[in-house]
């Protein structure tokens, strides 16, 4: 059976994007150097404090633990940011093609697939 609007090439770094956002405190972190940081750099404590100020639930210091012992890690080692253990400094990457693969995650799971070339 042959398999449409699947991408099997595209498979690896799209179940790393996915996994990469999949998770709420990583999604902030990467809002906050997309949206409100102007450098790529930030502490542990600069992100546990804004983090902790849009997620209510939770306070600054379960956030700070989370970031340092889960979520930075897994940033770091998807290519999305540099953690110095250390220094507790971050230095944001980004993701080169995440915009790319997110436009076609939607395209595939789309019930009307849309064309780039929209009028």
């Amino acid at each position: 059976m042959a398999q449409t609007g699947c991408y099997p090439e595209k498979a690896p770094k799209m179940n790393q994007l996915l996994n990469t956002l999949c998770h709420n405190l990583r999604r902030e972190v990467i809002h906050y150097f997309e949206n409100i940081e102007s450098k790529n750099t930030a502490t542990v404590e600069d992100l546990a404090t804004h983090i902790a100020r849009r997620v209510p639930e939770m306070d600054h210091e379960q956030v700070s633990l989370e970031l340092m012992h889960t979520h930075l890690p897994k940033l770091e080692s998807n290519g999305w940011a540099e953690y110095d253990t250390r220094t507790h400094h971050v230095r944001y990457r980004g993701h080169d093609s995440a915009e790319e693969l997110l436009a076609e995650l939607a395209e595939m799971l789309s019930d009307h697939p849309h064309s780039s070339y929209s009028e």
